[in-house]
């Protein structure tokens, strides 16, 4: 790589600078910039920023500039109070020989950023900034702060200076309220940068008000067009916004308000109508429309009222709506959104005036703008603000009389719905020619405006209510009566239609009206239409109408006689790959809705399976749902025995898979295991299906006086499809040699069985899930997985009433122990080592025993000491996990038991004092600051229960330097003092959080 040495004279920087700026090789280009900063920050950098600004080369002009604003940065502490005077005043007359020069704006603006740069670091230094430069500038010489009082006013100054000087200084004066507004204003050392900038207010309102004064040559008063400069006036808005949204940030943060630039405002409304300076003009005030609406008065909004139902605006909007219109066009557009959201209250309460009529006409156009939203036209997606807060304010109308809530709502209601039926016609579908064209953005583009049109459809049916539901509905019976009268159907709008009717179906109740409304839906021929394949319908009609139909399914448990035609369309749509997913969804709605009601259709849906399941496309997320489907009708039949059969014929359809598996694992392997992936989450889906509903009653095993007779699924019969299920468990898990994502499908089917508070067929015995699941951990596959599921069977057997299974859970205890053996250290496999003291935790309710009579006791003192080196692990999850244990068992009480008590008292006494090293060591600094909350709880349940806690804590808060050497002696005893003190009560947690920024040494000082 070519070398860069440091330079040794003026002209070899001046080389090094001319070179940055040309095209070359990136590394040599990154070696030189090092280079050349290491120059910059180099002693003699003032030195040469000056001289390099001498030189005639713009680049050179600006890097000396630059280096001006990098010694500022970097070394503006080794100036003295002599140099920092002599220093600005050096840069403001650089300042005015470029600008007097005409030199490239490159140099003027950076020069302009560095005299920023110099005010934020010495603003006592200057006080009348903004007039300093205008004076300056508008001479053409250096002026000196002592000559500012003796001068005429910024504005007869102004008045005569040219406009490239008047440039200059805005553009100062917008860099300056800018770089002050990113200075964190809450800090009281900054406060004096406020102060400074508002001393400034009325000059800059001098300065912007000459540059926006102009005559406007589209005004026919006198002044010629000679006079207007419209860089000027551009300019002007610029540094006007950028003051006003300064202004509007110290709203919060100083009692300054900045009132003085609301004497502009009627000045810079009045700039909208000219072409040259709309651009600049439409885009402040429609910041200040959108963002802080009570900056105008009420002249002002009166005066933008009439300037945007004028004669110009409506050519602007004419262009606009055309599709033609430019980038000035959408900006035109949304300047109008803007007002009238702002003003959405005036403009409801006086739609009748010529104003409000004409833009709320202009509102409507915009929505009906030709072309695709997103793909062909922007300006509509633009109005879904106003149209909301319209609804918004309808639904909840403020300060508004009583008596006139009536007039408000008729006028308010015909200006939604009349918006509601111009989006519709937006939403609707292209043909597919014309969609194959967008690319993907112009996709997602198109489908965001329809999901906001959803949203804005939902709002509307808290105005309009039952009119919404029923326009939609009679729409879509209008298009297929056309289709009678020899016309073609108009899917479009039949799509449309269902569309925002899905997006209603959370607002409706069970109202009479809403389901008359439905059924004439549900009872026309459409779904009869939908359910021939051999009709040219688009993809896109039948896809929301699978989704519609899942939407609605509490209606059809209140009229389960629609369901035949709606179920027949589903079960064919769901053959067709592009549909399979969402219309298997839809069923499976509908079928755990209306399971009761439709346990007579059970022969049909298993035939409907097994025809869809035949198909080589068959979709396995489709036939998943389509099982849980079946199987909550299944479950719905009233007894035991009547659900055999047909339970028996969907295992039948799995066992054919399971088979295909066997098949094609010799040559195919890795299409065999997804395909036995698949079987066992069939299973599963046939599992969760079979689930007692939450809203039904279930009498847990053993209430009522003891156990009762075996249930069916304990008989013969029963336990049949239990080995069945099992044997498919078994023979795929065998056949692919313990694969991982088996093991974890199988798992996820004894899961199913867990759920349950009642024998069923996926009930399996504990012994059966106990073997199974040991088997694989004694092989290494999965044991996380092993874990987890141990732990969820542990706590659904820790319900009163439920079966004790302690013989299974010392099993567990013994693998446990096992793993903690061969671990030693949590942190070997922080996994693990999270799942088997999740497991421990699962225990506290039912099976502590388990724990406190193993033998031999060295090997529970051995996982006792695991668990306390968990609260050490660096992985979150696992200290959480670790504290939650600890928090359980210094806490544990069980007054009718004391030979169990005194048990565990034992084993917190010989921990105790570890315990407590362990916590203050973790709040004390050692662990995270989010990790704090969960190493609390352990501490507060030992200091409420143990009565030694104190003892421990202050013996391990005694070492030196421990938890942490940012911590003296005085902070240990006031901490330790204040938790004994709240005996693990509230605030305990607010005391640990402060000890913890103590020990990292933060600003915060531990009082007490």
């Amino acid at each position: 790589m070519e070398s860069c040495p440091y330079p040794s004279s003026l002209e070899e920087v001046v080389t090094l600078v001319k070179r940055l700026y040309q095209p070359g090789s990136p590394q040599v280009l990154s070696q030189i910039q090092e280079t050349l900063q290491a120059v910059q920050r180099s002693q003699d950098g003032w030195k040469l920023a000056d001289s390099l600004l001498a030189v005639d080369d713009q680049y050179v002009q600006f890097f000396g500039a630059l280096t001006f604003t990098v010694k500022l940065n970097s070394d503006s502490g080794s100036l003295s109070p002599k140099d920092i005077p002599i220093l600005r005043d050096r840069l403001i007359d650089w300042l005015v020989r470029f600008d007097s020069l005409g030199s490239a704006q490159l140099v003027v603006r950076k020069l302009c950023s560095t005299l920023v740069v110099f005010f934020i670091r010495f603003p006592d230094y200057w006080d009348d900034c903004i007039r300093h430069i205008i004076c300056s500038l508008c001479f053409g010489r250096f002026v000196s702060a002592a000559e500012l009082p003796q001068l005429p006013p910024s504005e007869k100054i102004l008045r005569v200076a040219e406009p490239r000087m008047k440039i200059t200084a805005l553009w100062f004066s917008a860099v300056l309220v800018e770089e002050v507004g990113k200075v964190d204003s809450r800090n009281v050392k900054n406060y004096h940068f406020h102060n400074r900038i508002q001393s400034n207010i009325e000059e800059v309102v001098s300065l912007i008000g000459d540059a926006i004064e102009m005559q406007n040559p589209n005004d026919a008063s006198g002044v010629t067009s000679s006079a207007f400069d419209p860089r000027l006036v551009n300019e002007g808005m610029k540094t006007f916004q950028s003051w006003v949204f300064h202004s509007l940030r110290s709203l919060s943060d100083s009692p300054y308000t900045f009132s003085e630039l609301k004497r502009l405002t009627t000045r810079v409304v009045n700039w909208l109508a000219c072409s040259d300076t709309f651009e600049s003009t439409c885009e402040v005030t429609t910041d200040i429309l959108t963002n802080y609406f009570a900056f105008f008065t009420p002249a002002d909004e009166a005066c933008l009222a009439a300037i945007i139902t004028s004669p110009w605006a409506l050519s602007r909007y004419e262009e606009l709506t055309s599709g033609d219109g430019d980038w000035g066009g959408l900006q035109f557009g949304r300047l109008l959104v803007a007002f009238a959201e702002a003003t959405v209250q005036k403009l409801i309460r006086d739609a009748n005036s010529p104003h409000t009529g004409a833009l709320l006409q202009m509102l409507h156009g915009m929505v009906k703008v030709p072309g695709y939203p997103a793909a062909e036209e922007e300006i509509s997606g633009t109005t879904f603000e106003f149209w909301s807060s319209l609804a918004e304010f309808l639904l909840d109308p403020e300060n508004v009389a009583e008596s006139d809530v009536p007039s408000l709502m008729a006028a308010g209601k015909k200006e939604i719905m009349q918006a509601i039926e111009e989006f519709w016609a937006k939403i609707q579908i292209p043909p597919h020619t014309e969609s194959l064209k967008w690319t993907k953005d112009l996709r997602d583009g198109f489908t965001s405006f329809r999901k906001d049109v959803a949203d804005l459809v939902e709002v509307a049916y808290g105005i309009l209510g039952l009119e919404l539901f029923d326009r939609l509905i009679s729409q879509v019976i209008s298009a297929l009566a056309n289709s009678q009268t020899g016309g073609g159907v108009a899917w479009e709008q039949i799509e449309a239609s269902l569309f925002c009717l899905n997006s209603l179906s959370d607002c409706l109740g069970d109202e009479p009206e809403e389901d008359e409304s439905l059924k004439v839906l549900f009872r026309s021929r459409l779904f009869n239409i939908l359910a021939d394949f051999g009709n040219q319908i688009p993809l896109k009609a039948r896809q929301t109408a699978v989704h519609m139909i899942g939407s609605y399914a509490v209606f059809f448990e209140r009229w389960a006689n629609f369901l035949p035609t709606v179920l027949n369309f589903l079960f064919v749509a769901i053959s067709t790959p592009a549909l399979a997913r969402n219309a298997s969804k839809s069923i499976s709605s509908l079928c755990s809705s209306c399971r009761s009601t439709l346990t007579s259709e059970l022969s049909v849906f298993l035939y409907q399976y097994e025809l869809f399941s035949a198909t080589p496309t068959a979709d396995d997320i489709a036939k998943e749902r389509v099982l849980c489907a079946i199987s909550y009708v299944i479950q719905a039949l009233p007894s035991e025995s009547q659900k055999l059969d047909s339970l028996s014929k969907i295992l039948g359809y799995v066992d054919k898979d399971a088979q295909q598996f066997l098949t094609l694992l010799p040559q195919h392997p890795e299409t065999a295991k997804e395909l036995g992936v698949s079987t066992l989450q069939c299973l599963v889906a046939i599992g969760k299906g079979l689930q007692a509903p939450d809203d039904i009653p279930v009498i847990l095993a053993g209430e009522g006086g003891g156990r009762g007779p075996p249930s069916f699924w304990e008989q013969e019969r029963g336990l049949a499809i239990q080995r069945r299920i099992l044997h498919i468990i078994q023979t795929l898990v065998g056949s692919l040699a313990e694969d991982g994502e088996i093991v974890d499908a199988a798992c996820a089917v004894f899961r199913t069985g867990f759920a349950e508070t009642a024998p069923g067929p996926f009930v399996f015995p504990p012994r059966v899930v106990t073997e199974f699941l040991l088997e694989r951990a004694n092989r290494g596959v999965r044991v996380e997985t092993v874990l987890s599921t141990a732990s969820t069977m542990v706590s659904s057997h820790s319900l009163d009433g439920s079966p004790d299974i302690s013989t299974e859970v010392g099993f567990f205890l013994e693998l446990i122990l096992g793993l903690v053996e061969r671990l030693q250290n949590p942190q070997e496999d922080p996994e693990m080592s999270q799942g088997l003291v999740e497991f421990l935790n699962r225990l506290f309710s039912r099976y502590i025993t388990v724990i406190v009579h193993y033998q031999p006791r060295e090997r529970i003192e051995m996982l006792l000491w695991f668990v306390m080196n968990a609260l050490q692990v660096r992985e979150t999850l696992v200290k959480k996990a670790a504290c939650t244990f600890w928090a359980s068992l210094v806490s544990f009480a069980v007054d009718d038991r004391p030979e169990l008590q005194a048990s565990i008292n034992a084993f917190v006494n010989m921990c105790g004092p570890a315990l407590a090293e362990k916590l203050v060591w973790g709040i004390g600094g050692g662990a995270s600051r989010s990790e704090v909350d969960s190493l609390t709880e352990p501490l507060k349940k030992m200091i409420a229960r143990q009565v030694k806690a104190k003892t421990w804590l202050s013996s391990s808060l005694s070492r030196n330097g421990f938890p942490s050497p940012n911590l003296s002696e005085k902070d240990k005893t006031v901490f330790l003092n204040k938790i004994i003190t709240l005996r693990g009560k509230r605030g305990t947690n607010q005391i640990t959080k402060e000890f913890w920024l103590s020990s990292r040494g933060s600003d915060f000082a531990y009082t007490s």
